[in-house]
């Protein structure tokens, strides 16, 4: 089903935003479902807990974290796409036009990835292609050449920021520099992120995690390489970030280069928590100001890795003591 901002195909179980697969948690993406299944109905807070938990006894709590990772991975921000009907439920406020029809009806939304909105998209934006390719050029010479890499870094950087700007929020152009760099000497795939200031209200306690983690050594056993990027935190303890896991090492339990992806977690009890595809993730803060992160795998297992402050609000511009 096509939405007017997104596209929600229920038989492979994946959502959509410009083209873009949503890292949706499994009970979000079931309530998204129902909703879709319902779409421009009032949907009961009670039909919505029977349809994803069942016979599961769960708080309210869990419903409203469900729709808030929704509405902020589906940049609902004004609640256009999904409304509060106070005390009752919800509603998917879109009309859905089906898969089968998405690239023959007239009536695809705008927003839709036709071919006329690629070329469109293509003459509009040149220069921002121009910049993906350079980046692409770049990675690849980071990631498997880093002598080249040490000597291409910099005049890339200086191209792509001139074509095109990037924003990074409160992290200044010096700390980017130290960043990028220790991400370059640990080959990990760095993603382009922006740090908000958190609100005045926000507890301490979750302020703390906002900021760039990186690994010293690397996942216990494995040695991968590691970094958690938290771009933003709320009062109500929501944070936003990124996952970065450099290239497989002999004993890593998933082989592979490396990769990235999205996360959004919560904090509980002083924890951040995040239920991805892999399995359960933590990070704590520990007494000497670093984070142990543990990731829960879902077939069984637990990996650990401790994470410096490479960049937070208590420590701008910190680098970790062993960049090797």
């Amino acid at each position: 089903m096509v939405f007017d901002t997104f596209v929600l195909d229920l038989a492979r179980g994946v959502a959509r935003v410009d083209g873009v697969d949503l890292d949706l948690r499994p009970k979000s993406f079931a309530v998204l479902g129902h909703l879709a299944r319902n779409a421009g109905r009032l949907v009961s807070k009670q039909d919505l807990h029977e349809a994803v938990w069942g016979n599961v006894a769960v708080s309210d709590d869990s419903l409203v974290q469900c729709i808030r990772e929704l509405r902020l991975k589906l940049r609902d921000d004004d609640h256009r796409i999904i409304k509060t009907v106070s005390r009752r439920g919800y509603r998917l406020d879109a009309e859905p036009i089906p898969l089968s029809q998405e690239h023959g009806s007239q009536n695809v939304p705008r927003r839709t990835c036709t071919f006329g909105v690629v070329a469109g998209r293509l003459a509009m934006f040149s220069r921002w292609l121009l910049v993906a390719g350079l980046s692409v050029i770049a990675f690849a010479a980071l990631a498997f050449v880093p002598p080249i890499a040490n000597g291409m870094r910099h005049p890339l950087a200086e191209l792509a920021n001139w074509l095109a700007p990037q924003d990074h929020g409160i992290v200044s152009n010096q700390d980017l520099e130290r960043i990028t760099a220790l991400a370059v000497e640990k080959q990990l795939p760095l993603p382009a992120f922006r740090i908000r200031a958190p609100a005045n209200n926000a507890p301490d306690n979750i302020r703390r995690f906002l900021g760039v983690w990186v690994s010293d050594e690397g996942w216990i056993n494995s040695h991968r390489q590691f970094m958690m990027i938290v771009t933003s935190v709320d009062k109500d303890g929501v944070a936003t970030g990124y996952l970065v896991n450099g290239p497989a090492m002999p004993h890593s339990r998933t082989p592979g280069p490396g990769f990235s992806g999205g996360f959004t977690g919560y904090v509980l009890d002083d924890t951040l928590r995040y239920d991805g595809n892999a399995g359960l993730h933590s990070a704590s803060i520990t007494e000497d100001g670093r984070i142990e992160f543990k990731l829960i795998f879902r077939e069984g297992g637990t990996g650990v890795v401790f994470l410096e402050p490479l960049w937070t609000l208590a420590h701008p511009g910190h680098v970790v003591r062993n960049q090797t």
